[in-house]
């Protein structure tokens, strides 16, 4: 089987997340057993094209992609019609090279971005696989309409939502988000199939936690207030004043409102935003953290609440989201409701109050969820037969 991933941001890059992490440890685990791999990406070199092969996966780079990266590009008041003139000729260049390609037999691509905008007319089945939309409302679990200087993302947002309509075929990492796609996409939600992300995990995943008096909170991902950051800081102030002695660290992509966190962070010297983490390291910091926290108003399945479980660390997530489907409350984790600073607070003290007991069982039975249900090579195996029952039904309606 031949199968082409579209995603902007695949790793190194300057703008990897969620979605980059997924494709790498799908294509990967698809060259694994044999099947020929291509990802199309965004250059983070916008007027460069480059193609390389990551161990057998081959890797095209396209320029022009509709990112803009500050570090390289600087600002511009010409930067939102630059967004707006990449996002078409991005996408009609992405076609251009799923066309010179041979013998592609299926195509994945994220709704988030709307990088399926040309590819309804080519010989090939494209299953668009569900991640979030940028419409999604974290708030009020609803659509959101944006307004303003935000006009940009209500475009781009408007452009998914009508091919998430119109797409066939449609892959989630989430029961909830497949629920929440059918509820306010007005999808039938039969059609949308659920297959978890994968995850895969350093050979020693056994926790080594460092003794230290001080608590050790940790989060892993974006810094923005939808993942519950601000949240966070409010429960470490109520812990503080408790006379907790506990550290809060946040690793990840940091913007503005990572910016504005760190700033009111510094009366407050527990509370310290780390910014970006090197994936190699970020193992050993879920392993001598305390708690690892993703506190988020609402989620779809995180990969690095999936890493952290994988390796024993006791995880407390956000029970708006797929999080949910991963944790059994007390058992594998903890849940907590979002928005809610002192029942984060409130939790946080019942977890550090666990024993030693207590704590490897939690550790021991996350381990298991994460390789039972969520193991790469689980997760390839039922990616790659929906993908051939995609190729037969794609065979039988259109040839």
């Amino acid at each position: 089987m031949y199968i082409c991933f579209i995603c902007r941001e695949y790793p190194p890059s300057l703008r990897g997340g969620g979605i980059a992490s997924y494709v790498k440890e799908m294509a990967h685990g698809l060259h694994g057993l044999g099947h020929q791999v291509t990802v199309i990406a965004a250059s983070d070199d916008t007027k460069l094209s480059s193609e390389d092969d990551d161990n057998g996966v081959q890797v095209i780079r396209l320029k022009g992609g509709d990112f803009i990266i500050p570090q390289l590009e600087g600002k511009s008041f010409l930067k939102k019609f630059r967004i707006f003139y990449r996002f078409l000729s991005y996408r009609k260049r992405v076609k251009n090279v799923v066309k010179s390609l041979k013998d592609v037999d299926i195509i994945e691509v994220p709704e988030y971005g709307a990088e399926s905008y040309f590819l309804s007319d080519l010989k090939v089945p494209v299953v668009l696989r569900l991640h979030t939309p940028t419409l999604f409302d974290r708030n009020n679990l609803g659509i959101t309409k944006y307004r303003g200087v935000r006009k940009i993302f209500a475009w781009t947002g408007g452009k998914e939502l009508m091919l998430i309509r119109k797409a066939k075929y449609i892959s989630s990492c989430s029961r909830a988000l497949a629920k929440w796609t059918a509820d306010n996409i007005g999808i039938d939600i039969e059609s949308i199939k659920v297959i978890y992300n994968p995850v895969s995990l350093p050979e020693d995943s056994t926790i080594k936690q460092k003794k230290c008096n001080r608590i050790s909170i940790v989060f892993v991902g974006t810094i923005s207030d939808v993942k519950g950051c601000g949240d966070l800081l409010e429960a470490g102030k109520i812990l503080s004043e408790k006379k907790l002695s506990l550290d809060i660290y946040l690793y990840g992509k940091m913007g503005v409102y990572a910016q504005t966190l760190e700033e009111k962070g510094k009366d407050y010297p527990w509370f310290h935003v780390m910014g970006k983490v090197n994936r190699e390291d970020v193992f050993d910091i879920y392993r001598n953290a305390t708690i690892v926290c993703f506190p988020s108003w609402w989620d779809n399945m995180p990969m690095v609440c999936l890493e952290a479980m994988g390796v024993g660390a006791v995880v407390l997530g956000s029970s708006s989201g797929g999080m949910s489907e991963i944790i059994e409350d007390g058992k594998s984790g903890y849940l907590i409701e979002p928005h809610d600073p002192h029942a984060l607070a409130r939790k946080i003290t019942s977890i550090v109050g666990l024993s030693d007991e207590r704590r490897v069982s939690i550790s021991e039975n996350a381990k298991k969820k994460i390789h039972d249900c969520f193991g790469k090579e689980v997760i390839v195996r039922q990616m790659t037969e929906y993908y051939q029952s995609v190729i037969d039904d794609y065979k039988k309606a259109y040839k």
